[in-house]
């Protein structure tokens, strides 16, 4: 009798065979026409596409993702080295000034780029990764419509491609196609639910909980004559026979009634990816070894034979998922009673098998010593990282001992300079201060001069003018009067107010500056009484009563008192 896990394992080919062409595309790639599909499929064609490209002239968005189709085209051609290069170039832009959703979409790229080269564990990472920051893009501030319905979209594809990694990698599929489940549902895309749900319930036959697989791949089951794709309602219809069988709660008849209802005709043409299926496709087999298994249970061992032969006769390579079919055949030679022939399946069996073992054990071994190469090379990486440390921090702190004593030598020469500058501005200051004084006293000098010249030139003018006087009018009332006049005019009170200033060290001028709103009799009398005239003398020469005098006397007196002037008490002294 054939093992349930190998019929597992068919189950499971059936399902990765299914997936073909659900994966995500996104609807908007680069301005040029190069997407994932592409990159994957046709690397060559992509990367002349590509490298005919001048990045200089794209946007840094543009650039990090031209990054990423560029190192997966190259990864995909088998160009690993470049390609890694390249496709962490793009990485290093997304992880720094990428949105939750465009990060998202740089790791679906990047895993699958590494499941391409065969590290499953980076690509199981990268799609895990993704799986997480689409989540939080679509949890978090609202997003347009369109890159909402794309996120959503990678979020399914995601979560389906990562359950098939993990059915490869012989890891519990139930809880990521659960998710995608779920993800196709908010998505509202039937089609990718429908997907998810069919490798939903092969998860949990490849777990043994069959009544669990039925229930879920029921609402498929229901809807199989609607269903477009009719190479996916057929397939739907043999996972139902099959869970069934398995379970063992439908008899023959019934096991037999279903499998009538299955279109030979649209498994044996449908196209999966480009073009017609052919006949010999390995994919189209498994309805051969569903029937197999069910006129084998039945007890039809001639049917059951005619169809494990076509099953095995349109298969060149075996892997263990469908090593199986060797034991399956026997069993059912064994129960027709040729032992020979079922001897001879067996011994195939057992040599397929121990030759996959040691493919098995050769790709372990590989992929221990490519572990030890990498954790040499890593090791070997941190030591030359820590010895380049230790080299940076000893010239770093050369270099800083280095400018430490540059700057201590220069603040000294620039003190000393500073110094020496003091002192040159001290010595400046103190010839401007002397020359500043001596031209005042010239200035001082020279102003002196020009008022005695102007008053000795008053004077002699005013002694003219008297002896021409006295010729004139000779003695008598007459002259009295015009001498009175002369030694009382304006002209000579303006004379008495110029040396009133110039001999009290230019009082007179200290007064106007400082006492603006005054009038110009009580400048010219503050000028007679600084100048020592008395209050009777003033009285003639100004015409005032003597009373006057000293009323405006004590009047100027008390401004200049109750003023805040520069040289208040130097003028309070004048009137006293």
């Amino acid at each position: 009798m054939i093992m349930k896990r190998d019929i597992v394992g068919w189950v499971l080919a059936a399902a990765v065979l299914l997936s073909v062409g659900c994966g995500y595309r996104r609807p908007e790639q680069l301005a040029i026409s190069v997407d994932s599909f592409l990159a994957v499929e046709h690397p060559d064609s992509a990367r002349r596409l590509l490298q005919a490209m001048n990045p200089e002239r794209m946007s840094r968005n543009d650039r990090a993702r031209w990054s990423l189709m560029l190192g997966l085209a190259e990864v995909a051609s088998g160009d690993t080295l470049a390609g890694r290069r390249t496709l962490d170039r793009g990485m290093r832009y997304y992880d720094r000034h990428g949105s939750d959703s465009e990060r998202a979409e740089a790791w679906y790229t990047y895993a699958k780029a590494h499941v391409r080269i065969g590290d499953m564990e980076e690509g199981i990472r990268g799609y895990t990764e993704s799986a997480i920051l689409a989540e939080k893009a679509l949890a978090g501030k609202p997003l347009d419509d369109s890159l909402r319905k794309r996120t959503e979209t990678l979020l399914v594809a995601v979560y389906h491609t990562l359950g098939l990694l993990y059915f490869e990698q012989g890891y519990d599929a139930v809880e990521p196609f659960a998710k995608a489940v779920e993800a196709a549902r908010a998505n509202g895309n039937a089609e990718q639910e429908g997907y998810s749900r069919f490798m939903l319930a092969s998860a949990h036959c490849a777990a043994g909980d069959y009544r669990q697989a039925i229930e879920i791949l029921s609402p498929l089951v229901e809807a199989a004559d609607t269903i477009p794709f009719r190479y996916f309602a057929q397939q739907v219809r043999i996972q139902n026979l099959l869970f069934h069988t398995y379970l063992g709660d439908w008899t023959p008849a019934q096991l037999l009634a279903a499998r009538d209802s299955i279109d030979l005709d649209v498994i044996r043409t449908a196209p999966l990816s480009y073009g017609k299926a052919a006949s010999e496709d390995t994919g189209r087999s498994f309805y051969d070894v569903a029937s197999a298994i069910i006129f084998h249970r039945d007890g039809q061992l001639d049917s059951a034979r005619r169809y494990i032969e076509e099953s095995l006769a349109c298969r060149d390579t075996f892997h263990q998922g469908s090593v199986g079919l060797f034991n399956l055949a026997a069993g059912i030679y064994h129960d027709r009673g040729d032992d020979a022939r079922a001897y001879d399946y067996m011994q195939q069996y057992v040599s397929v098998k121990d030759s996959l073992f040691e493919v098995q054990r050769g790709a372990q071994v590989a992929e221990l010593e490519r572990r030890f190469r990498t954790a040499n090379e890593v090791a070997l990486r941190e030591a030359s990282l820590r010895y380049r440390a230790w080299i940076a921090a000893l010239v770093a702190l050369l270099v800083i001992m280095a400018a430490g004593w540059a700057v201590v030598g220069y603040r000294r020469k620039l003190r000393r300079r500073d110094e020496q500058l003091s002192e040159s501005l001290a010595l400046l200051d103190s010839y401007r201060e002397s020359h500043d004084s001596l031209t005042s006293r010239l200035d001082a000098s020279d102003a002196r001069e020009a008022a005695l010249k102007r008053l000795l030139e008053g004077r002699v003018a005013a002694v003219r003018d008297i002896a021409a006087t006295y010729y004139t009018y000779g003695e008598g009332e007459r002259l009295t009067a015009k001498m009175r006049d002369l030694a009382l005019s304006p002209a000579m009170l303006a004379d008495v107010v110029d040396m009133a200033d110039l001999y009290s060290d230019r009082a007179v001028t200290r007064l106007r500056e400082q006492f603006s709103g005054w009038t110009a009799r009580n400048y010219d009398f503050a000028a007679l009484v600084i100048a020592g005239f008395s209050p009777q003398e003033i009285c003639v020469m100004l015409g005032m009563s003597l009373n006057g005098v000293y009323t405006l006397k004590s009047k100027l007196k008390r401004r200049i008192a109750d003023s805040e002037a520069e040289d208040r008490d130097r003028l309070l002294e004048y009137f006293i």
